[in-house]
């Protein structure tokens, strides 16, 4: 689990550096904030001591990604993408 912690939060830190730069330069202010809280959100989850808590994010993470993949299919599809 700690190979886990670490990984996680160096991606975390990769991605919010990046969303810190888009922020400063202006480019995406409200997807960038929004990027922010939320990397930090999901890099906080696994270092919580609440099992029950952990479940319910991983839940919640791997559905957002799998309809979100479902409707990127589904505008690919349609042409929107």
């Amino acid at each position: 689990m700690n190979l886990i912690r670490t990984t996680l939060l160096t991606g975390a830190l990769i991605y919010g550096l990046i969303f810190i730069v888009e922020l400063i330069r202006g480019h995406i202010l409200l997807q960038a904030i929004i990027g922010v809280i939320l990397i930090l959100g999901l890099a906080a989850l696994p270092f919580s001591k609440e099992e029950h808590l952990l479940h319910n994010g991983e839940m919640v993470a791997v559905w957002t990604c799998i309809l979100l993949f479902g409707l990127y299919a589904i505008l690919k599809s349609g042409g929107l993408v």
